[in-house]
């Protein structure tokens, strides 16, 4: 919607994409697109993030299309690409409105607490090429999350280190940022055991 402003929390983002569950019998990956708008690159990491961590992940197919989804923006990100393209087979897709309401319900309280602690510091990793290393992370998780369908949880666990990536660049909060790195450290430890 080009008159509405873009979301600025993560409680208004989460809230945004809540609120076409409720309003729509159906939600496709392009109506999400179109109300973040295509250049919220965070914003548009951040949703298919938080969303393969809730009970939504359970559905088949869906932690692979956001692993691809998260792929194909975070490497735009990385090049410097403003204005985002997403192809058509991602855009299409489509999960019911009262499950995406009711999983990101299930979440909003957890979006609130960190609009009340998250601020601007230790801006070395969040600006600049501390930025784009975020963002390759989230390019190489979201790159092996369609291979992790088969192994209980392990999609849901990378999708859990972009998600603190990406509120880390959202709120240029670089202790979330170094949290989601040494989450990133041990996730990977935890693939290795289990592969």
């Amino acid at each position: 919607m080009a008159d509405q402003p873009e979301p600025r929390s993560l409680s208004e983002i989460l809230d945004a994409v809540r609120a076409l569950g409720g309003e729509r019998d159906t939600v496709s990956v392009d109506d999400v697109v179109n109300e973040l708008g295509r250049a919220s690159t965070a914003a548009l990491l951040f949703v298919p993030a938080i969303t393969a961590t809730t009970p939504l992940s359970g559905i088949p197919g869906l932690s692979a299309l956001c692993g691809i989804m998260i792929a194909v923006v975070s490497a735009q990100a990385v090049v410097g690409r403003h204005c985002l393209w997403l192809p058509r087979f991602i855009t299409r897709r489509t999960v019911e409105g009262t499950r995406i309401h009711d999983s990101l319900d299930k979440v909003r309280p957890i979006t609130t607490f960190l609009d009340r602690h998250t601020h601007e510091r230790f801006h070395l990793l969040v600006r600049g090429p501390g930025t784009r290393a975020l963002f390759a992370l989230c390019m190489m998780g979201g790159m092996v999350m369609p291979f992790l369908e088969f192994i209980p949880f392990s999609a849901s666990a990378v999708a859990a280190c972009i998600t603190l990536l990406t509120i880390a660049i959202l709120t240029l909060d670089g202790l979330v940022a170094l949290a989601g790195l040494c989450l990133v450290v041990a996730a990977g430890g935890l693939l290795a055991w289990l592969i």
